[in-house]
């Protein structure tokens, strides 16, 4: 039907780009939001799919939302999206391949998995499909390190320096990959632009390396090591180190023990005791000395549901153990994922607002995946 005065379109066909955009730029940034939008037309799909689009969108709404959690667990899926159809990304495209490759880690729209074997390493984008494949670095083989294996970790980043996943799609990528072994650790670099592993650095450590993912601040990347020690390593200077975590979390559960951005920009640490967390900044003391600073403590059962807290307790624990767990955080975000007894919640610092993401009996490392979902279709599309 034709608007009477002539002064509007009859729809939306009939609308300049410009406006749509702006129209376009007003939705939530929910997981799927943008994505549905896109599939009304091929106008709409060229529209949103637009990197100058995705950008202002990224910066309208600052924090990107959680599309998926990917686990190794046996126990839990190995890909748990976030919603319910037909509000959810596609399983089709973001099942992880077989159980053969395991998830290291999730940056900058990447997905690392390694082969059961750790001799190979796969780049995954689940929003293109595109995979690449690259060998394990020479330097970490048995046959140069006394015959033994090396214990091993590896992380992706964008190579282009972008610091949301809004921008990465089709920007060169790098994996470093530290290990160690006989008491020292080692880290090397591998850029997609060259194909190649780059020289290595060594140091002495304290400890081996833990099998949690690592955590970028700024232009440097930590790693957890296995015996209360944080492994760091600068990706201009290339210069490879250890911190000692604070005194006071010495006693805590180690997977309770995990390293964030502070609020400040700098490198944090949080502590879960039962429900009792604390945050932990790196700050330059008044002799100039970096040094641990304790800046908050939050009683985590006051915000979380009645039924949550109320695990009676054996001996400081719940009769299966420890009630809540830190499983897995968004880096560039004040979110982190808890396990308790009745589901895993999303705690937000900030606000404290706490959410319930899924159930799991039990707890297992999880890799959230951030990013604006711009490309391909969801569960339950027409």
């Amino acid at each position: 039907m034709m608007d009477p005065s002539g002064l509007f379109p009859a729809s939306s066909s009939q609308l300049p780009d410009d406006l749509l955009i702006e129209i376009f730029l007003c939705l939530p940034a929910h997981p799927t939001c943008l994505i549905r939008t896109s599939l009304v037309c091929k106008r709409w799909h060229c529209l949103i799919k637009n990197r100058q689009f995705v950008s202002r969108f990224r910066t309208l709404h600052q924090k990107l939302p959680v599309l998926c959690f990917f686990s190794n667990s046996t126990s839990i899926p190995r890909f748990i999206p976030t919603g319910d159809p037909p509000n959810c990304v596609s399983t089709a495209a973001f099942s992880l391949p077989d159980p053969c490759w395991q998830v290291l880690g999730c940056r900058h729209s990447l997905v690392l998995l390694v082969s059961s074997t750790w001799t190979q390493l796969q780049v995954w984008n689940p929003m293109t499909g595109s995979r690449q494949y690259v060998p394990a670095t020479p330097d970490a083989d048995r046959r140069f390190n006394h015959g033994i294996v090396p214990e091993s970790q590896a992380t992706v980043l964008c190579a282009a320096g972008h610091k949301d996943s809004g921008d990465c799609h089709s920007c060169p990528f790098l994996v470093v990959w530290v290990f160690t072994c006989t008491r020292y650790a080692y880290a090397c670099r591998y850029s997609s632009e060259s194909s190649s592993w780059h020289q290595m650095v060594s140091k002495p450590t304290p400890s081996d390396i833990d099998s949690r993912p690592s955590v970028l601040v700024g232009d440097i990347l930590y790693w957890p090591l296995k015996a209360k020690y944080i492994l760091a390593f600068e990706l201009d200077t290339r210069k490879l180190y250890h911190i000692e975590c604070p005194e006071d979390t010495l006693s805590v559960y180690r997977r309770n023990v995990h390293i964030m951005k502070a609020e400040d920009g700098g490198l944090g640490l949080a502590a879960l005791t039962e429900f009792n967390l604390r945050l932990w900044a790196r700050e330059t003391g008044p002799e100039g000395v970096m040094e641990w600073v304790l800046r908050r403590t939050i009683q985590l059962d006051a915000f979380l549901p009645p039924n949550v807290s109320s695990v009676p307790l054996v001996n400081n624990h719940s009769a299966s153990g420890r009630p809540v767990r830190i499983l897995g955080l968004i880096e560039d975000d004040d979110m982190f994922f808890m396990w308790t007894r009745e589901g895993v919640f999303a705690v937000e610092l900030k606000s404290m607002r706490c959410n319930k993401v899924f159930e799991a009996q039990v707890p297992a490392t999880i890799f959230p995946y951030i990013g604006f979902y711009t490309t391909g279709d969801v569960d339950g599309a027409p």
